[in-house]
């Protein structure tokens, strides 16, 4: 799983072109781990790599899990 200390080997910022516009979702964005099983699903029907589509849905539910663990965090 890709954190900001533990970058995944899917990393996008090392994959980036220095000028190439990157949008990012953190898990305290309520919307983030739907739009995240999409891209998966549709990726994997595109024919993405595995890996690549498991290692998305685990940052979903990852996310999923992160949100019931600091509630206390985010705003209302």
């Amino acid at each position: 799983m890709s954190t900001k200390n533990n970058p995944s080997r899917y990393d996008c910022y090392a994959k980036a072109e220095p000028d190439e516009p990157i949008f990012v979702l953190l898990a305290r964005d309520p919307l983030a781990p739907d739009l995240i099983r999409q891209w998966a699903e549709q990726r994997f029907e595109e024919g993405e790599d595995r890996d690549k589509v498991d290692e998305a849905f685990a940052c979903a539910n990852e996310m999923v899990q992160w949100r019931l663990d600091n509630r206390h965090k985010m705003k209302p």
